[in-house]
């Protein structure tokens, strides 16, 4: 499956959203970052992920979307307008995509901006089923968070919110981990490790992988269920470490030749 994630906004879950709703459910897949403000998922040392500045040839992002039978391209608020320009120019390139994910917050502003990036995709001729709206940092309800949007005539799927949890985000922030990373069905897998552990620093990391654990056991289901009913599909969870590796290891490299002008796939004359 291939996805767009764009909001015009900042600060509306895009980045959140592609590495931990879509990336672990989705097998050998890729993160394309347009971004040329935020550092992104750069930090996760665990994801797969390609990073374009978003002013350069859509050529070399529009290889990625052909190449890789999965992808996630993560198009930062302050790129997307001028990504849209160099990616329009190739005609029909925007149905390569199945679905385009669309995340909002509970800020007014930002609700605002969702219902623009709606309606910019109406005018782009994106019809309403591919467009999915993902309702994010919900306290109380969708209806009562987000009644500002839910005014507007768009065909809203309420099952697509994730609760609010800056707890569990703001330890995997600190950890460099996704949920993937920390993830264990045995809520007591982290206990005898921080027990045994004599070193302060080591300590507070596995207390902080054991809280974190114990919070995403709530948040992988309903991100389970936010994934089912956007691609109709049943979630899976994401193949073994060294799959991951070896794809981060090919996309690291694939990185360092974009910013030192090489191709790696020329061959030596």
């Amino acid at each position: 499956m291939k996805f767009m994630v764009l909001n015009s906004s900042g600060n509306a879950g895009k980045s959140l959203l592609s590495r931990e709703l879509l990336y672990p459910r989705l097998l050998d897949t890729k993160i394309v970052e347009i971004e040329t403000v935020n550092s992104g998922g750069s930090k996760f040392e665990s994801l797969n992920i390609l990073k374009f500045k978003g002013d350069g040839d859509f050529t070399d992002v529009y290889m990625e979307i052909l190449e890789n039978e999965n992808i996630i391209l993560d198009v930062g608020a302050s790129n997307l307008t001028r990504f849209w320009e160099s990616m329009s120019t190739f005609a029909g390139v925007e149905t390569l995509f199945d679905y385009f994910i669309v995340p909002t917050s509970t800020r007014g502003k930002i609700q605002e901006d969702t219902f623009k990036t709606i309606n910019f995709l109406h005018s782009e001729g994106i019809p309403t089923e591919k467009i999915k709206v993902v309702f994010n940092e919900v306290v109380a309800s969708v209806k009562q968070d987000f009644e500002v949007l839910l005014s507007v005539d768009f065909p809203f799927d309420d099952n697509l919110y994730i609760k609010k949890n800056e707890s569990l985000f703001n330890d995997l922030g600190f950890l460099k981990k996704t949920i993937f990373d920390i993830y264990n069905p045995d809520l007591d897998f982290y206990k005898p490790l921080f027990l045994k552990e004599k070193d302060g620093k080591e300590k507070l990391r596995l207390i902080k992988m054991d809280l974190a654990n114990r919070q995403a056991q709530i948040v992988k289901e309903r991100m389970d269920s936010v994934f089912e009913s956007i691609t109709g599909e049943k979630a899976l969870w994401m193949g073994n470490e060294g799959e991951i590796s070896k794809n981060k290891k090919d996309t690291a490299k694939k990185q360092n030749d974009l910013e030192s002008g090489i191709n790696s796939d020329d061959e030596e004359l």
